[in-house]
């Protein structure tokens, strides 16, 4: 609805943007097929995503490299 989801592992869609020269070229809203927080992690990687934005993603994870 437009807010950012307070649990990244519970998240049932993304906002993912594109930007090019500081300026946003693509705004598209993807499911997650609510998988679990480790296949999130690879879902995002498999989008090229970059930055994330979130409420927490719980203290005993790390999502990236």
């Amino acid at each position: 609805n437009g807010e950012v989801f307070q649990y990244f592992g519970h998240t049932k869609q993304f906002k993912v943007y594109e930007k090019e020269d500081d300026k946003v070229v693509l705004s598209e809203t993807v499911e997650t097929n609510e998988q679990g927080l480790s296949a999130l992690a690879d879902f995002l990687h498999e989008q090229t995503v970059s930055t994330m934005i979130c409420g927490g993603a719980g203290g005993a994870h790390r999502i990236g490299n």
